[in-house]
């Protein structure tokens, strides 16, 4: 099936009427009648909501500061389905642009539907409510790497459906984020077995986009079991399905994580190709931290396996790309790898000039003073012969765990 699940649908599908009721009683022709009445009421009701409340988050997030998002959730007029479905399409936008900004939206999203009276709706629908929040933000917090907590927000999405047997998609939707997160902590075995489950339930209700994604974070698996050929089968199968169902960011991902396995693989031309298609798709979504991200990795994955030129040439994309973005710590990490491997060709007088830059920016743009001595320290080990691939590895892992980016 490949409709929508909302309940004005289901006044007039039989055959979900009766996955949504969780039908297990006797056949009751007046109990029937008015179960159908209430279906239309509240589709009716929710399409009401939705003209109603036309783009009526996004004038808020525009005219509130980013600070006060929190202090909306008493806003009447965001305390309703309309409002939620649009502050889940502004996580959705927001997600790989600004992150931080998405996960904000989030928290201000499961805070509302925690908080509805349980009169507002039938408690199905404020479980596929709830549900959506939480699932918002536990992919969010999985985005920015913090796994606990976005474990922590699955599982309460999870238990908000659970009363609900009808309810097998957006269990899966939850389930699907979990065993990404699951996989994030290296608890492979549980994940495998979440994601395939999600997988049957995403193609028997005709879900290619999420039967793509869950597939994808198998694949990552594979990937980082070091079964690599296995990782790329299952990615060229998923490939296929991408293109058919014309998903340019699953395509851009799908070329992304081809190309790591390629490079694993050792066959370099075809992972340089996979990581231009990646890096291009990327650009025509406009995702403008994806781009250097998937830039960077590949450098990363190349230097690693030997190809120095042609990864460090990854490298200073990269760097162009974040600085242009406005980006500067992550530039100024991405610049540190240059650091490292020039180091370790012996381009001292280039490595330094590059600390010296890093320095520069930082300071311009007033990030932690911590970080500016670290490299500064770094600079002055270089000018004395007296810096080693190790020593920047450590100043790098400083300079990225004093917060001043998310990169790794």
């Amino acid at each position: 099936m490949t409709h929508s699940d909302d309940v004005d649908h289901l006044a007039e599908c039989s055959a979900c009427r009766q996955r949504f009721a969780a039908n297990v009683v006797p056949f009751d022709p007046a109990a029937r009648r008015n179960r159908e009445r209430e279906f239309t009421s509240v589709g009716a009701k929710l399409e009401r909501e939705r003209d109603d409340s036309s783009d009526v988050v996004a004038r808020y997030l525009r005219d509130t500061p980013t600070e006060e998002w929190s202090r909306l959730a008493e806003m009447p007029d965001l305390r309703n389905n309309a409002a939620l479905e649009q502050m889940s399409e502004e996580v959705r936008r927001r997600l790989h642009r600004k992150p931080r900004e998405a996960l904000a939206i989030a928290n201000l999203s499961a805070s509302i539907a925690e908080s509805l009276a349980p009169s507002q709706y039938p408690s199905v629908v404020l479980a596929q409510l709830r549900g959506n929040a939480w699932k918002d933000r536990a992919s969010t917090l999985r985005y920015l790497a913090r796994y606990d907590e976005a474990l922590e927000a699955a599982e309460r999405g999870e238990e908000a459906l659970a009363p609900f047997a009808s309810l097998e998609h957006d269990r899966a939707v939850i389930r699907m984020v979990k065993g990404m997160i699951l996989a994030q902590q290296e608890q492979f075995e549980d994940a495998h077995q979440i994601l395939s489950e999600s997988r049957r339930v995403f193609r028997e209700f005709g879900d290619t986009k999420r039967y793509i994604q869950a597939g994808m974070a198998q694949a990552n698996m594979l990937y980082r079991e070091d079964r690599y050929n296995d990782s790329s089968e299952l990615l060229q199968d998923l490939l296929h399905d991408a293109i058919s169902s014309d998903d340019l960011e699953a395509q851009a991902r799908i070329h992304n994580n081809l190309g790591h396995s390629a490079s694993q693989l050792g066959d370099f031309a075809s992972a340089n190709i996979h990581f231009s298609e990646a890096v291009a798709k990327f650009t025509d979504l406009g995702f403008v931290a994806e781009v250097p991200r998937t830039a960077f990795g590949a450098g990363v994955l190349l230097i690693g396996k030997g190809q120095i030129t042609a990864g460090l040439a990854r490298l200073r994309e990269a760097r162009q790309e974040f600085t242009a973005a406005g980006m500067v710590d992550e530039a100024g990490l991405c610049a540190l790898r240059i650091v490292e491997t020039l180091i370790e060709c012996g381009e001292d007088t280039a490595a330094r000039q590059l600390t010296q830059d890093v320095i520069d920016e930082f300071t311009a743009a007033g990030l932690d003073a911590r970080a500016i001595t670290a490299i500064a320290r770094l600079r002055d080990a270089i000018e004395v012969d007296d810096a080693t691939a190790e020593t920047v590895r450590t100043v790098h892992a400083f300079v990225r765990d004093i917060g001043t980016s998310t990169a790794t």
